[in-house]
């Protein structure tokens, strides 16, 4: 699960860097670049969210001892909608469409990274 995690952070990482280079060098793709940087920044602490929900259970399920459970999906949910409320009220800086985008793109990011490490175990 850790390389698996690490080769999506790095892929991440990647996309916010070609994000910022966007912004600094295409005036007119600013608003977007913004908010696909907005998004994947919710996007990449959501999936950390994730891994720690996921080595909670696993920890409950091997016997281990039980710790007080989280919000979950709710913590989740709750940083998409404050990246949707921070677009919606600087829609002159963040683009509403991208940041949403933005939200939804770690997951086929770790789904693409577990194929790609388990692809030789077949």
């Amino acid at each position: 699960m850790d390389k698996i995690m690490n080769t999506a952070v790095r892929s991440l990482l990647f996309m916010m860097g070609v994000c910022l280079i966007v912004w600094a060098f295409m005036p007119n793709w600013r608003t977007a670049a913004l908010g696909l940087l907005l998004g994947l920044a919710a996007s990449f602490m959501n999936a950390f969210l994730l891994r720690r929900r996921v080595e909670m259970i696993t920890l409950k399920a091997a016997g281990g001892a039980s710790r007080r459970m989280g919000m979950g999906l709710g913590s989740r949910i709750a940083m998409v909608l404050l990246v949707a409320m921070v677009a919606y009220r600087f829609p002159e800086d963040f683009s509403m469409p991208a940041a949403l985008i933005g939200c939804m793109v770690m997951p086929f990011i770790l789904l693409v990274a577990a194929y790609i490490h388990n692809r030789n175990k077949l």
